[in-house]
């Protein structure tokens, strides 16, 4: 009982110092300055949970290991998180201020409207045809009862009820997902348990639970992300973060690096939440759903849409005709036919109706991981690394390749990121993400280039493009 009173007081607490968060971790809505979600779970679960785990001075060891374990603090993690979001939606919601529009057009096919509000972009709700002129005509008179949930770390709108005081009816749009809190993905760092007590069972000294094999979030420019008032309405992104492999050693910071370029994508590049899509530990099929998601905005933009393709996590290559493939979380490194084809990808994005694409791949395709060591090799073992082909892009496309040949995509420990990334965000950190990509390419170029020469471990990027933008890609514009 001592321990969830305090427990109460500490996020109590806590609650007022996340308020307190530098301005780096705000955006804003409807010009109030509001925390993302995870910046604002984080402040408050972390030291709650750190002191949850301590042991009470009357507490008996057998007691202890019994309330604090790897399960029971995973349940109160849950607990206290699911709790942050319902407080987080109180605190927030009362400050946005919605502003929808209505489209000029009637879907009559589908007999839907599409409403649009700055904040939280489009949305799609039904009404019968023989409702819609009036439905028109009357929605200045229209009042709005919104339903909030948590989305790509901000707020989001699970349910907008619309209520057409002419026809005397309510009207509803649905993210058609399900409605309950679902617990957003926090990167907590939670110090490890020390026991400090005399144990009789010669089973003494400290217990370690659940600490994290990368510590990741301690660089700046996770921290000090430009933020722009700028509105790019019409990039989609894909970001695929594979950290923790089924039967592969994981990749150190993939996940930190997924999250934190999304973070710039909708921070410092203005791309709206809803059109950043991020998988951290993808399946094959996660990373098929996501393209066909791209291909399906892009043919309902008709080449006005922009693509960003991020991926994060271990390539490997086919011995027998070098092609490079990416590896899904489930996938094994000896059957590259578990793998994403690099050549498929190209293809796939290639040929999508799109203004212009933008790979960034931080991978080495080599058969190695980020540090150096061979992944599950065929029978007989591989003892080298092999120099892979690099693919052809396609389309209006550019790669940014974290290395080239046999290279190897090395990790910055000090930054926790893969070298390759960190150098991408710090440019995006520096210029607020107003710099071309021929400027992004130099940088990162000459940047990892010399970090890499330093540890004695060389990997240098490599930049291609289409032959159908070539001499002009140069000259995009970042956002």
């Amino acid at each position: 009982m001592k321990k969830v009173a305090l427990l109460v007081l500490i996020m109590a607490a806590v609650c007022v110092e996340a308020q307190q968060s530098a301005e780096s971790n705000i955006i804003s809505i409807s010009a109030q300055k509001v925390l993302y979600f995870s910046d604002y779970a984080k402040s408050i679960v972390e030291p709650a949970i750190n002191e949850w785990s301590k042991k009470d001075e009357f507490e008996k060891m057998a007691d202890y290991q019994k309330r604090v374990n790897d399960v029971t603090r995973d349940i109160k993690v849950k607990q206290l998180t699911e709790q942050c979001q319902k407080d987080y939606i109180n605190k927030y919601a009362p400050k946005v201020k919605l502003n929808p529009t209505i489209a000029q057009q009637y879907d009559s096919e589908n007999e839907v409207f599409l409403i649009s509000d700055a904040q939280f972009g489009q949305m799609l709700v039904p009404v019968p045809i023989s409702e819609g002129r009036t439905f028109k005509s009357n929605w200045s008179t229209a009042k709005f009862t919104p339903k909030y949930t948590i989305d790509n770390d901000v707020l989001a709108i699970a349910e907008l009820d619309i209520f057409i005081p002419a026809l005397n009816k309510h009207y509803k749009y649905s993210n058609q997902n399900n409605l309950n809190y679902e617990l957003a993905r926090v990167d907590y760092n939670f110090k490890p348990i020390e026991i400090d007590a005399v144990n009789t069972n010669n089973n003494r000294g400290n217990q370690t639970i659940g600490e994290k094999k990368f510590t990741a979030g301690a660089s700046l420019v996770d921290t000090q992300i430009p933020e722009t008032s700028i509105r790019n309405e019409n990039t989609f992104v894909v970001i695929i973060a594979n950290e923790d492999y089924q039967m592969e050693q994981p990749v150190p910071f993939a996940k930190n690096d997924g999250r934190t370029f999304a973070k710039y994508c909708q921070r410092t590049l203005g791309i709206p939440a809803q059109q950043i899509h991020i998988r951290e530990n993808a399946t094959y099929n996660h990373i098929k759903y996501e393209l066909s998601w791209l291909k399906n905005v892009c043919d309902k933009y008709e080449g006005a849409a922009s693509v960003i393709f991020y991926y994060a996590g271990h390539g490997v290559p086919d011995e027998k005709d070098r092609s490079a493939y990416l590896l899904p979380v489930d996938g094994m490194g000896k059957d590259v036919a578990s793998g994403y084809k690099l050549d498929d990808l190209y293809s796939k994005l290639g040929t999508m109706p799109a203004k212009s694409v933008e790979v960034f791949l931080d991978a080495c395709f080599s058969g190695a991981d980020r540090q150096g060591k061979m992944l599950a090799s065929n029978e007989g073992g591989r003892s080298v690394v092999i120099a892979h082909k690099s693919g052809v892009p396609q389309g209006k496309m550019v790669v940014f390749s974290a290395t080239q040949g046999d290279e190897v995509a090395h990790p910055d420990n000090e930054q926790g990121h893969g070298m390759f990334t960190y150098y991408l965000l710090k440019k995006l950190q520096e210029t607020k993400g107003d710099a071309t990509l021929g400027q992004l390419s130099e940088y990162v170029q000459k940047e990892v280039s010399k970090r890499s020469a330093v540890i004695g471990k060389p990997q240098n990027p490599k930049i291609t493009s289409a032959s159908e933008v070539d001499g002009e890609w140069m000259n995009w514009k970042v956002r």
